[in-house]
């Protein structure tokens, strides 16, 4: 059974798409964006990819360019998509060597027509590949030369290596995370073993290490205050208030009078 990716951002181009290819017996991965495309290029290894042109983000065009640079995808067969009103580009259709075009809403005897040939193609370059090695098949049959293999040779495009970075890095994410848990635990139970949990025993338990209490610090000597005191002022003396009924505003500053001897009596009237 052949294996299809059909990449469109529309729900209804991948139920109207899934639902023809099924009927006649393929097996389709349905995709809403480039980047999940990437990623699931490698578990689904399809015989035929299906990848719209307008999508936001990377396109079509893209897919098919990683698609036909790839080694191990030398036998997928990539059909570019479009909507009835949207012009393909032809010449980015040649730069990403498409192996055929197509109108949506899809038609089903025109899509089982572009998708045919391409997935017996593909099966026959499965075939080829297993009986005399290379990146899909096995090792070389015995006694079967082999023919040798062009060396491959990419062009540098920012976009192709974002993309096979992020493929990378998703294939390789269970097995990180797992590694990083593992030293973690092991950093855990190496700090345990090393004593930062471990309980005293209890002094009364038989064949227990003697116990000794630690000595707290002696807490430091409290500073002089001298040392951080604020320089003394002079001391001023201030004069009291002192309360006289004839003032005009009833206060008066002046020094304490000293008590003295009280007022003469009043001489004798007589």
């Amino acid at each position: 059974m052949s294996r299809l990716l059909l990449v469109d951002d529309s729900p209804h181009a991948q139920r109207m798409g899934e639902r023809i290819l099924s009927d006649e017996g393929y097996e389709v991965v349905t995709v809403s964006n480039a980047d999940a495309a990437l990623v699931r290029l490698e578990d689904v290894d399809p015989d035929v990819v299906l990848a719209d042109t307008v999508m936001p983000g990377r396109t079509g065009y893209d897919i098919c360019q990683y698609v036909k640079m790839s080694p191990r995808h030398r036998h997928v067969g990539v059909i570019l998509t479009a909507g009835v009103l949207e012009p393909f580009d032809e010449a980015q259709i040649q730069h990403a060597q498409a192996d055929g075009t197509l109108k949506k809403p899809f038609e089903a005897s025109a899509l089982l027509a572009a998708v045919k040939p391409l997935a017996e193609e593909a099966f026959r370059l499965r075939a080829e590949s297993a009986l005399g090695g290379g990146p899909t098949g096995g090792p070389p049959a015995a006694g079967k030369p082999v023919a040798p293999v062009a060396p491959f040779i990419a062009v540098v495009d920012a976009e192709q290596v974002r993309a096979a970075v992020t493929v990378a890095l998703d294939a390789s994410m269970e097995a990180m995370v797992d590694e990083i848990a593992r030293r973690v635990l092991e950093a855990l139970n190496t700090n345990k073993g090393q004593g930062g949990d471990r309980q005293p025993a209890p002094k009364d338990s038989p064949g227990a290490a003697p116990h000794f209490a630690e000595t707290p610090l002696a807490p430091a000597a409290p500073a002089s205050p001298s040392s951080f005191a604020p320089p003394a002022e002079p001391v001023r003396r201030v004069s009291p208030l002192r309360l006289r009924s004839g003032s005009i505003l009833g206060l008066e500053i002046s020094r304490p009078e000293e008590p003295g001897p009280g007022p003469d009596p009043d001489p004798d009237p007589q």
